[in-house]
């Protein structure tokens, strides 16, 4: 890989070939800081986006595509510190929603980091939070919409017997 002008990273990328959910292959460089992905997204005019997050990590990807119409996905990976990393798991809830796909039952599982200061309104938050992001994520495949889904479960992380 030809790293373009005014690029730092070339000499920490591990490049890997992945297929993602459209079946196409992307090249995939990892990095090791928050400064290189940055670096390396600037140099491609490319954005930076939070792509997962959990209690423990926070994972960063910026996408381009090469002059040779390579698809590429530059990730880097923060591991949170452990205290915060406690921290962030003992505020997290586990959120189960269920709807109807014509005959059949779909089932989604999320966790969140709802924003509350009493126990109900942090529990309602759960929800709301993970309706959302099961709307966003699966809606186009399933028909999982905020309307249509229904919470059977709603527990702190802590607590999570799964």
């Amino acid at each position: 890989m030809t790293p373009a002008p005014g690029d730092r990273t070339a000499s920490r990328e591990t490049a890997r070939t992945t297929d993602d959910a459209s079946g196409e292959a992307a090249r995939v460089v990892v990095v090791h800081d928050r400064a290189e992905i940055e670096a390396w997204a600037r140099a491609r005019g490319a954005a930076v986006r939070e792509v997962d997050e959990d209690w423990e990590s926070i994972t960063y990807e910026a996408e381009a595509v090469d002059p040779a119409g390579v698809r590429t996905r530059c990730r880097y990976r923060y591991p949170i510190p452990r205290a915060a990393a406690l921290r962030r798991l003992a505020r997290t809830y586990v959120v189960g929603m269920v709807h109807d796909v014509g005959r059949a039952r779909c089932h989604h599982v999320r966790r969140v980091i709802p924003v509350g200061t009493t126990e109900a309104e942090l529990r309602r938050n759960a929800v709301l939070v993970a309706s959302a992001l099961i709307d966003l994520q699966r809606h186009g495949r399933c028909g999982a919409s905020v309307v249509t889904l229904t919470p059977y479960t709603v527990v702190s992380a802590l607590e999570w017997e799964g």
